[in-house]
């Protein structure tokens, strides 16, 4: 089974720096898990507690009160622009993430390195049905 976080359906709760590393905690990120490709392919979706660690990091923008919902975002992994985060993960090289919670709430974070850490155990929400595009 394939998965990624829909960062559009997840929450923030904490974004945490401390010596050079920073944590975004999502309680809860939302994954959407499939067969084929998350995202585009028919699935499951699921809600779970996630880190996301970036080494050698900084964090830019404009942080609303948290826990707060992500209206939109992007991850960018190899200079190349995604909207949802592999399930698991673990990479080196630049490693970018931009958050929007609202109109005047955006943060980007900024590292070296990212690891994506699940917490506690899945649970389900929803069949998603969704229309391959390619």
């Amino acid at each position: 089974m394939n998965a990624a976080i829909e960062l559009h359906d997840s929450t923030v709760a904490e974004i945490i720096k401390q010596d050079g590393t920073v944590t975004v905690e999502f309680r809860p990120a939302y994954l959407h898990q499939s067969e084929g490709r998350p995202g585009i392919d028919p699935g499951t979706g699921w809600v779970q507690d996630v880190q996301l660690i970036f080494s050698e990091a900084s964090v830019d923008g404009n942080l609303p009160d948290l826990p707060c919902d992500v209206m939109d975002g992007e991850f960018v992994l190899s200079q190349k622009r995604q909207y949802l985060i592999s399930v698991p993960l673990e990479a080196m090289g630049f490693v970018e993430l931009q958050l929007i919670f609202d109109s005047i709430h955006a943060v980007t974070i900024k590292g070296k390195s990212v690891h994506l850490k699940l917490s506690g155990k899945p649970k389900y929400v929803e069949e998603v049905n969704l229309t391959s595009v390619g």
